[in-house]
């Protein structure tokens, strides 16, 4: 403002300016300053009323400036002349002690920001609070909070308005372990604060806080003794049976070190079934918690779990990891290799390593356990000097048979079942035995190929392949697309060369199942269902949870008995079966995936467990050494030789991957590539099409960064490493249409 110049105050009738020297950052009263800059210099100034206490006069003009611009107090004049208002008077008394508060809101949505807001209350970091956003009240975790006169960012310079913390709750329940391992999982997966959070945070305590908080914790002095302690990480892979009993020893071993175990889990059948191996004995003190209880029941077994003297045993999944137990000596994670730990949704967290960082800050032993872990967990024997609890074990250990029967490939007609297999799945049911049927995929057929051209037929709308189903209760033949559920009744010619030439390719479970009820249905029972019950388990036949397990309890219930699934079954089967049938072996490598070879061990190891006589694996090329391995029993020469050609290849676990996916129209699309290439620029990214060029009408670009593991990871997860602070800002920056995955199961 240029001196000489009255400014306009609604606050006092009569305002006074006076010029602030450059070197001042204070406001002041009439008379304060014996001398004033030379006339006509532009300068500074705060305009203060005559009503100004002296003892204001070293007031800093931040805070005099954020209180009068930003709370915007708003009284009209005749309304001051009533009341008598003096601005300073009120100014002093609420301003006394004021804090800028940093606030992370315990809520999903699109901030990019933490929020901020003030209060007069003392307030620390690591407390809840109850704030308004978006017109709505919620919980917020304060991040920091600082004396309004101590803030160095400009006030006057905000583009928003503060508002005031509601609330200030009287105890934070979490642990500040947890709220340090959630930051730096949301930093290492690019992701919101808010988002990790409220990801992390299961919604039954962000909705009862009040309910939980007046629950007395017991404290407990063990983190804090053991903060210079080296944090043990341990691996075990053994079978499932070899690895209750060595639980059950290490629980009581615990338990007499006055320490509680956390078992991680990723599903609450997995939750329901340790629970049952585990608890006899114990059972007191164990406390199996899933989100699917009653809110009742979690409440009440939260409280016990804090308020329990004797050390406890706590099965659950990885969000319940917040519970404040403070005892807590060795966290396992079992069923590590289990794809249910990572969340497909935004914000694309790996628990896996939310819980590895946690163990690391309470200080608690580590476990990875499975019957047979991911390669990338295995090779941290090398690249993190993991030490195995027992040598680890490659053996299947499977007690019954494995046959391979080799499908001929110019017999016609085509037939889906071997005359062998046939007659195995009969003499099972003969003897009122349980018969498993896996199909890679739901529908008649997985793909739709012409004869004369080779084209595949795929969506108009996203180009994923069309499957073909039988579809209604007329089960009319139609082509669907499983991505965006587009349904092509119409095709009936090749898109690329007109002709009529299309056939159905691929074992879907419609196929399956339409073939085994021609062949085992025959005849009815007095009450008129077929002699032999032919179940289905897939997400068409089932679309929730309740008629998933619905279909398995009819399928326990009916001794001999088939059952025709995808791997949506194994999830639900609990009780093994007679005899288990992959019905074509070679359809799992249909799916482009750097880790499908993998995959395929796990899924054939998940029947394995689940099948007690005989397994058949029907395939064109019994030599694939996938199945020589499986056939063999020694899974090792195969892991190793996987291991060597990632090493090769510099792919994970030798590498870190960050994909960054854009879903955009032709224009968005262009755009969306150039962005890419410019800020990426110093980490060479490699920017390409999805494998799925459209989705929902809307193209796919990925990039792919390839660093080493060192320079992004976390001191908590590999020592001497470090997450690249400079890729950390260009990523975050980047608009929320663009999706970033860390360690992506895929580069499609």
């Amino acid at each position: 403002m240029d001196s000489g110049v009255l400014p306009i105050i609604s606050l006092a009738s009569k305002p006074i300016a006076k010029i602030l020297l450059s070197c001042s950052e204070t406001a002041t009263t009439e008379g304060s300053f014996k001398t004033t800059p030379l006339p006509g210099k532009n300068t500074r100034v705060f305009a203060v009323p005559k009503s100004m206490p002296n003892f204001l006069e070293k007031m800093d003009i931040k805070a005099i400036y954020h209180i009068y611009a930003k709370i915007k107090i708003r009284v009209p004049l005749e309304i001051q002349r009533t009341i008598k208002f003096n601005f300073y008077d009120y100014y002093f008394k609420i301003s006394n002690g004021m804090k800028i508060v940093n606030v992370i809101p315990l809520t999903k949505g699109p901030l990019r920001n933490d929020l901020t807001y003030f209060t007069t209350k003392n307030i620390e970091s690591g407390n809840v609070v109850s704030i308004f956003l978006r017109n709505k009240k919620i919980l917020g975790l304060v991040l920091f909070s600082e004396n309004v006169s101590d803030v160095k960012i400009n006030i006057k310079d905000m583009n928003f308005n503060l508002k005031k913390i509601i609330e200030v709750k009287e105890n934070s329940v979490f642990l500040k372990e947890y709220l340090e391992s959630a930051l730096l999982v949301s930093k290492y997966f690019v992701s919101s604060k808010n988002n990790a959070f409220a990801s992390l945070i299961p919604g039954v305590f962000r909705e009862n806080y009040d309910k939980i908080a007046p629950v007395k914790i017991r404290t407990s002095v063990e983190i804090e003794n053991k903060k210079n302690l080296k944090i043990e990480k341990l691996l075990l892979q053994e079978p499932l049976e070899d690895r209750i009993s060595i639980y059950k020893t290490l629980i009581r071993e615990n338990f007499a070190l006055k320490k509680s175990v956390f078992i991680v889990l990723p599903t609450e059948n997995d939750i329901k079934t340790f629970e049952e191996y585990l608890s006899k004995g114990i059972q007191k003190f164990t406390f199996a918690v899933y989100g699917r209880l009653s809110v009742k029941k979690i409440l009440k077994k939260f409280e016990q779990i804090i308020s329990t003297p004797h050390p406890v045993l706590i099965i659950s999944t990885a969000p319940f990891l917040c519970i404040p137990r403070q005892d807590i000596g060795v966290i396992i994670l079992e069923r590590e290799s289990s794809d249910g730990y990572k969340m497909i949704a935004r914000p694309h967290l790996d628990l896996r390593i939310f819980a590895e960082l946690f163990a690391s800050k309470i200080n608690a032993k580590f476990i990875s356990s499975d019957t047979l872990l991911r390669l990338e967990t295995i090779a941290k024997q090398e690249t993190e000097h993991c030490i195995p609890m027992h040598s680890l074990s490659f053996r299947t250990n499977f007690g019954g048979k494995i046959e391979v029967q080799k499908r001929m490939t110019k017999t016609l007609p085509f037939k889906i079942f071997s005359t062998e297999t046939l007659k195995e799945i009969e003499n099972m049911l003969a003897q009122k035995k349980k018969v498993f049927i896996f199909a890679l995929r739901k529908g008649l057929a997985t793909q739709t190929i012409c004869r004369d051209c080779g084209e595949i037929v795929s969506c108009k709308k996203c180009s994923t392949l069309l499957v073909l189903y039988n579809l209604g209760e007329t089960k009319k033949r139609t082509l669907v697309c499983n991505k965006c559920g587009e349904e092509a009744e119409g095709v009936a010619t090749c898109d690329n060369c007109q002709s009529w030439n299309l056939a159905p390719l691929g074992i879907g479970t419609d196929t399956v199942y339409e073939e085994i009820r021609k062949i085992f249905s025959l005849g009815r029972s007095p009450t008129g269902e077929p002699k032999t019950k032919i179940l289905k388990l897939d997400k068409e036949s089932a679309k929730n949870k309740k008629t998933a397990e619905k279909i398995i309890k009819e399928f326990d219930s009916n001794s001999g008995s088939i059952l025709i699934g995808t791997e949506m079954a194994l999830f639900y089967l609990e009780n093994k079966v007679a005899l288990s049938v992959i019905a074509s072996f070679d359809s799992l490598w249909s799916i482009p995936n750097f880790k499908m070879s993998e995959k395929i061990l796990q899924l054939s190891i998940s029947i394995i467990s689940k099948t007690e006589n005989k397994l058949i694996i029907q395939t064109k090329n019994n030599r694939d050494p996938a199945i020589l391995a499986i056939e063999s029993g020694n899974l090792l020469p195969f892991a190793r030789e996987e291991l060597e050609d990632r090493k090769k290849l510099g792919y994970p676990p030798f590498k870190r991957f960050i994909k960054i996916k854009h879903l955009g129209n032709k224009s968005e699309t262009l755009k969306a590539k150039q962005i890419l290439a410019e800020i990426l620029k110093d980490y060479k990214p490699l920017i390409f099409s999805g494998f799925l060029t459209q989705v929902k009408s809307k193209y796919v670009t990925n990039a792919l960064i390839k660093m080493e593991t060192k320079n992004w990871s976390l001191p908590g997860l590999s020592a001497n490493s470090s997450i690249d602070e400079n890729l950390l800002a260009k990523l975050l920056s980047l608009p929320p249409s663009f999706e970033i995955f860390v360690d992506p199961e895929d580069l499609l």
